[in-house]
């Protein structure tokens, strides 16, 4: 994730502060103050990655030239509490190279203080080789007064407003963020607070080029012992929000638990009860059953076929088996046929003999009863009975 580190200082000489000695250290250069005669040697040091100096166009050419500026600014200023100088210390994003660090910084600088008749002299630091290899930062040193092509006016007080230092924080956000995005990075920077960002974590304060040399060679200093303790106070935070964080999970599930046992006590028990435990071991029941009895047809019918692919290989290599003789089918046929004949001769028999009874009625001068008479007879005897 890129770092946002964008803070404002200023030089002051009632501080025993000089602003050619800040630029000096800056740009690792040596310097000397026209208005004291004290030079300030820096060359020794390293980390330079860039420096330059941007001024406005209507500026003087001295301007360019870093030890008159400084000493102009020195000279411009009588009091012995003067303020001095303004430095921005920006930190840039390590996911860019060097080049569009560079760019990035001329950028933000040419748009938010030399047009506003700043003149800026920018220096950008590489990390420190036994620092923090992502901080690669930019020093910006600004004059307190408009330049004009006769020197220095008078000086911008709303420049010392926060308005105006919340303003710049604003504009380097979008500026840096906008280098990453077009770059094709997804890094972002945010420049509100923590407590605006709703991170409930406490801020370490910058050590600054002394303090961190101080704590890498060992020796423990009062910003490093500050910043300590504040981390340790975040790391309880940490600790505490985690924990705070599990007590809810529990909280939300057994309140989830007991919606959806009120939920389902409102349903009927007769919709309910195949989703009781009994229910269910009901269904499984039942559906044992149901496999046993389709496992059982199964067996069946395939006990069904293997009987009659044994009956057709029997066929195949005997044709004759289990099939009747000719002469057995022809007797039986002959059997059937007298049995209908016989059936026949009762049946003629009892008519002949009926008729032959009729004849003798009629000649004794009786009354011969037709077939629908003998019924009714027979059907007044049976009331009678």
């Amino acid at each position: 994730m890129a770092i946002f580190h964008f803070s404002a200082k200023v030089v002051s000489r009632g501080k025993g502060q000089s602003s050619v000695a800040k630029a000096a250290y800056n740009a690792r250069t040596q310097l000397t103050n026209e208005r004291t005669g004290e030079e300030h040697d820096y060359t020794r040091a390293e980390g330079l990655v860039f420096s330059g100096i941007f001024a406005p166009k209507n500026a003087p050419e001295w301007a360019q030239d870093r030890e008159r500026l400084w000493s102009e600014v020195e000279q411009a200023e009588k009091r012995k509490d003067a303020q001095l100088a303004r430095e921005i210390e920006i930190a840039l994003p390590y996911e860019l190279t060097d080049e569009q660090r560079r760019q990035l910084i001329t950028d933000f600088t040419r748009e938010n203080f030399v047009r506003k008749g700043m003149i800026a002299d920018v220096a950008i630091h590489a990390p420190d080789r036994e620092g923090d290899d992502r901080n690669h930062h930019a020093h910006i040193l600004l004059t307190m007064r408009e330049i004009g092509p006769e020197g220095f006016g008078k000086k911008k007080r709303e420049w010392n407003s926060k308005a105006q230092l919340q303003e710049w924080r604003e504009k380097w956000e979008k500026t840096a963020n906008r280098y990453l995005e077009r770059h094709g990075h997804e890094a972002r920077i945010d420049h509100r607070s923590l407590e605006d960002q709703g991170i409930e974590r406490e801020a370490t304060e910058h050590l600054g080029p002394t303090a961190s040399q101080l704590e890498r060679e060992g020796e423990q200093t009062e910003r490093g012992d500050i910043n300590r303790e504040i981390e340790a106070r975040n790391r309880e935070r940490e600790r505490l929000k985690i924990a705070l964080r599990a007590t809810s999970l529990e909280l939300a599930g057994a309140e989830r638990a007991k919606a959806e046992e009120w939920e389902w006590a409102k349903i009927k028990p007769k919709t309910r009860a195949p989703y009781s435990r009994a229910g269910m071991v009901a269904q499984q029941q039942d559906a044992q059953r149901d496999f046993e009895k389709r496992s059982k047809k199964l067996q069946e019918r395939q006990a069904e076929e293997r009987k009659r692919e044994q009956q057709t290989q029997q066929r195949e290599k005997n044709p004759f088996a289990g099939r009747k003789s000719e002469a057995e089918q022809k007797r039986e046929d002959l059997a059937a046929r007298r049995e209908r004949t016989d059936a026949k001769a009762e049946i003629t028999e009892a008519q002949r003999a009926r008729m032959e009874r009729d004849a003798l009625r009629e000649k004794a001068g009786l009354r011969v009863s037709s077939g629908r008479d003998r019924d009714d007879g027979r059907e007044r005897e049976r009331e009678r009975d």
